[in-house]
């Protein structure tokens, strides 16, 4: 007996009331019956998806790295006579935040762009998600390519000390 039947012994049905109807038993992909269909696995898109946001996130970092680094400069170019004349040390510091800032979106961006790119491979291959897979290879790609050229243009300059060209 159920839990329900121990605290109410004498609840039976009025006549004519309608009965529920017993819940569907849930059982093994087998114990279906024997003229029925099975029901159609549910498609999984997992890994495509998490390739898409990861690229997604990736270009995202990207143009917030681009964007505060836009206003910094501008804002060092607004007060440059200032900036040079009374408060050098808490413009070091900033520009130093900038710096930090700008690194972990650098290798930020190397790192999302990359796992885009390989589970985007995966769920193209495994077709779990294979459209969101192919968008995120190429965001991933989009954002490792410009991080490359971002990285050798930078050592080919002849600005960077400690990199010869």
């Amino acid at each position: 007996m159920s839990g329900t039947d121990e605290l109410f012994p004498d609840a039976t049905p009025l006549p004519g009331a309608a009965v529920p109807p017993p819940p569907p038993v849930t059982g093994e992909p087998g114990d279906a019956a024997p003229g029925a269909a099975p029901a159609p696995a549910r498609r999984r898109r997992g890994i495509g998806a998490a390739a898409f946001v990861l690229g997604l996130l990736a270009i995202l970092g990207d143009l917030i790295g681009v964007a505060i680094a836009l206003f910094a400069l501008m804002g060092a170019l607004g007060n440059v006579g200032q900036i040079l004349s009374t408060n050098i040390d808490n413009s070091l510091g900033a520009l130093l935040g900038v710096v930090v800032v700008e690194l972990i979106v650098f290798f930020g961006g190397i790192l999302f762009g990359g796992l885009a790119v390989i589970l985007g491979i995966v769920a193209a291959a495994r077709n779990r998600g294979r459209v969101l897979g192919v968008f995120g290879v190429i965001f991933g790609l989009v954002v490792l390519l410009s991080h490359v050229a971002l990285w050798i243009s930078t050592a080919m300059s002849g600005n960077v000390p400690g990199v010869t060209s």
